[in-house]
């Protein structure tokens, strides 16, 4: 069956009363009924018209049975006599078409009885429907518009425009028609509502905010509708009327934590730290307000100060006044410790998480937190014994920890057990939900294997990793450099090592990919220049110092040569 979507108005199967009339009476053709002065009794039907007649019936027939193999074959055999009717055939054969799915066919058959009836309403929407179904929206538009010029107050038909419009890619042009709607009928929400998206998505902000203000009403949406106004306020550089309306949210309804986030972000913006203090104080005094819900503005801070650094200082005032509050409350405890974390201060961040097992030792987000500042530390061990627990703990072990412990096995050389627990971990239906940690799963698991020395496994896995995250930097690398190791389609190693070095430049491991690439390639001028970058940013790495030797040997720098040899000796290589 074809896609019913808001275009697809009419059922296949009921074919319109007046068009089956239409073609009766063309179809029919009566002898006069008086004759000189006498009455007579009505001359038969014509033999072919009431044959073409009783097959469109027929064929009518097996449509509404939903046989519209069987009802196409028997529009073929009809042979209408007036234009009217010749319409009416090719109209109800699109229908039988468009019920097997077989939209060019429909189309052709709806373009044939749109041209014989260029005004007829009926044929030009099933045309338009059709047309839309072919993801042919110019064509949708142009007919709409036809529509729409042909009977100017259809609001139907304008709504029917304005949304291919939308379709079509055009929002500019059906907020132009969406405000002709409200010249019809300026009541309507359902319109306005279209107008403001559209405003909203067009960055028409000042069209908006007047919008808006006349939507706004009393009710549940009252709220909600301000803080969009409230936004929008911020987002036209109106911050006095910004804080006005979320300062008259929160009046309303105190408890409304939206109003409260916006009202604070607002100080953050300005870097009015004093208002912010003074806010943030009547939020916590706030009545009735539990303290998940007040952790859960700082949860939203957190987020934010992930992207802006300005938000990390109001981030610690919050938690500290929950602290201060609450005493032992867990989520704001977590939330220092992750942002410990982040800021690579995991020692800070132990600390947190081991305060917090303390008091719940069963919390096993606050054990895979503590395992991750165990291993940033690379303290492997103490990482280990703490999945140990937390397994125990745990009545199912959550994918997070399986690829903490994979990742710990791998550390500390037990490879054979990381491939085991990864491979486990990647069996899980969390791909798309959890991509991060997917990442994470599957890049450990192809070093894992290289590091078994399962080479196609691990050059496989990377090409995984690439076909879902077609920019992660360490798996190009490392693509790259097994590409190089096994010397086949160097090209491609080049192309994927100067992508990662792209990604960045300083990374000393990086850098002294692309170097061996184009060392491989028998590029030495620009492996050179690469590979000594790579040992000025890590002098003291073996592999790297390796490969630069190479190509003094190669170019014949034996000055260089000699005295890299002799540092490499002292760092204990051969």
């Amino acid at each position: 069956m074809p896609e019913r979507g808001f275009f697809c108005r009419l059922r296949l199967q009921v074919f319109p009363l007046g068009l089956f009339l239409l073609f009766l009476l063309s179809a029919c053709s009566l002898r006069p009924a008086v004759k000189a002065d006498r009455v007579v009794r009505p001359a038969a039907p014509d033999t072919v018209a009431e044959g073409a007649k009783n097959r469109f019936v027929a064929a009518l027939l097996l449509a509404e049975k939903g046989d519209f193999w069987g009802a196409v074959e028997a529009y073929r055999t009809v042979q209408p006599s007036g234009a009217g009717a010749k319409a009416a055939v090719h109209h109800a054969a699109a229908r039988a078409f468009l019920g097997l799915g077989v939209t060019d066919s429909a189309r052709t058959h709806a373009e044939k009885a749109a041209a014989i009836e260029p005004g007829n309403s009926s044929y030009l929407l099933q045309l338009a429907s059709v047309a839309h179904q072919m993801k042919d929206y110019g064509r949708a538009v142009a007919i709409y518009t036809d529509l729409v010029e042909l009977q100017p107050g259809r609001s139907d038909y304008l709504t029917l425009l304005a949304l291919e419009h939308i379709a079509s890619g055009d929002p500019e042009k059906a907020l132009g028609v969406f405000q002709r709607l409200l010249q019809l009928d300026p009541s309507d929400e359902n319109t306005r509502a279209q107008v403001l998206l559209l405003e909203i998505k067009l960055k028409h902000y000042h069209e908006a905010i007047e919008t808006l203000s006349g939507l706004i009403g009393e009710g549940e949406e009252k709220a909600r509708l301000q803080l969009t106004l409230g936004e929008l306020y911020v987002e036209t550089g109106q911050t006095a009327l910004a804080s006005k309306t979320f300062r008259e949210i929160i009046a309303a309804n105190p408890r409304f934590v939206p109003a409260w986030l916006a009202l604070l972000e607002l100080s953050v913006a300005s870097n009015d730290r004093s208002t912010f203090l003074l806010d943030l104080n009547a939020f916590y005094h706030t009545s009735g307000l539990k303290p998940e819900q007040k952790t859960s503005l700082a949860e939203l801070f957190y987020v934010r100060a992930a992207k802006d650094s300005a938000y990390v200082q109001p981030l610690y005032g919050m938690l500290a006044e929950i602290e201060k509050r609450h005493p032992g409350e867990t989520g704001a405890a977590m939330l220092k410790g992750k942002l410990k974390l982040r800021e690579k201060k995991p020692l800070e961040a132990e600390r947190e998480f081991r305060a917090i097992l303390r008091r719940r030792p069963g919390h096993i987000e606050a054990w895979e937190d503590l395992i991750t500042a165990y291993i940033m530390q690379k303290e492997y061990a103490k990482a280990a014994g703490a999945v140990a627990k937390a397994k125990k703990l745990a009545k199912v072990t959550p994918m997070r920890l399986l690829v903490l412990e994979g990742y710990t096995a791998f550390q500390v050389g037990d490879t054979r057990n990381a491939v085991r627990l990864l491979e486990k971990a990647l069996q899980e239906k969390h791909r798309e939900k959890e991509r991060w940690l997917y990442l994470q799963a599957a890049s450990t698991l192809a070093m894992s294997y290289d590091k078994l020395g399962l080479r196609e496994k691990s050059l496989g896995m990377y090409r995984a990793i690439l076909l879902l995250d077609s920019g992660n930097a360490l798996a190009m690398n490392n693509y790259a450099y097994l590409l190089s190791l096994q010397g086949s389609d160097l090209a491609t190693a080049k192309n994927l090592a100067l992508k990662a070095v792209a990604h960045e430049p300083d990374n000393p491991v990086y850098l002294d990919t692309l170097g061996w690439v184009l060392f491989r390639l028998g590029e030495y001028r620009e492996a050179l220049q690469h590979l000594e970058k790579a040992s000025a940013l890590a002098p003291d790495d073996l592999e790297i110092a390796g490969h630069l030797l190479n190509v003094y040997e190669k170019t014949g720098a034996e000055e260089k040569a000699r005295l890299l040899r002799q540092r490499i000796g002292r760092m204990g290589g051969k």
